[in-house]
């Protein structure tokens, strides 16, 4: 009776031990934390973009019987008072309406825009979903942080093909940059750093030592945007 027992715990602690082991495959597929991302960073840059406002339109001119070359036009001698063509009698800019030939005003102060760009090429073995990248920027000198721009991109790449993410902000890349000495360089170190990789088999890569929730966080944007694109289909 005590060796029938004891062969029925040693049973028991087996199939534990197999359901611990399947649990611990399991999540080591869901998750990997190597130290390398599976991606390899091929070009890093930002550029400063100035842009006309939505509700601005330079394809809507004046609908008159004629159209004249604003080229043509003469200058104003001063602020709100137009000069007249030599000899003809005739002002050279007409008021605004129905016949008028001048194009829309173009807004004075324009909406200036950072884009920020990375190049990158899939080097794990399955597709990439979704990327969480920061772009950093650190000081020359000493290498301490200076800003950190935060982007969540969704493109798909294949293994061993190559994709360019891109995000917009109305931040500059740095707002203050101090030079600790005269001949101390002034522009900035720029880098990326990945947080995290969803692929479409729904497994991610997770940058150890990055933001806790990132993975989350991508996954579920990602099925928000899913959701949308559905809706917007119907």
């Amino acid at each position: 009776m005590k060796a029938f027992q004891n062969r029925t715990a040693n049973r028991l602690s087996l199939a534990l031990l197999m359901c611990a082991a399947v649990a611990g495959a399991s999540k080591a597929q869901d998750t990997n934390t190597t130290m390398s991302p599976p991606l390899e960073v091929l070009k890093l840059k930002w550029e400063k973009q100035v842009r006309l406002p939505r509700n601005f339109d330079p394809s809507i001119i004046p609908t008159g019987t004629t159209f004249n070359d604003p080229g043509s036009r003469v200058t104003t001698t001063s602020a709100g008072t137009a000069a007249t063509g030599a000899g003809s009698g005739t002002p050279a800019a007409r008021t605004a309406g129905s016949n008028s030939t001048s194009f829309p005003a173009t807004p004075g102060r324009l909406p200036v825009y950072y884009v920020y760009s990375l190049k990158m090429r899939n080097d794990a073995e399955k597709e990439i979903e979704a990327i969480a990248w920061d772009y950093l920027f650190l000081d020359p000198n000493n290498g301490a942080e200076l800003a950190r721009h935060q982007f969540l991109s969704y493109v798909k790449t294949e293994p061993l093909h190559s994709a360019t993410l891109q995000a917009q902000m109305r931040t500059p890349p740095v707002r203050i940059l101090r030079a600790t000495g005269q001949t101390a360089r002034t522009r900035p170190i720029e880098r990326a750093e990945i947080q995290c990789v969803l692929f479409t088999d729904d497994t991610v890569w997770r940058n150890r030592f990055g933001r806790k929730g990132t993975c989350e966080f991508l996954k579920n944007s990602e099925t928000v945007l899913k959701q949308k694109r559905g809706n917007t289909q119907r």
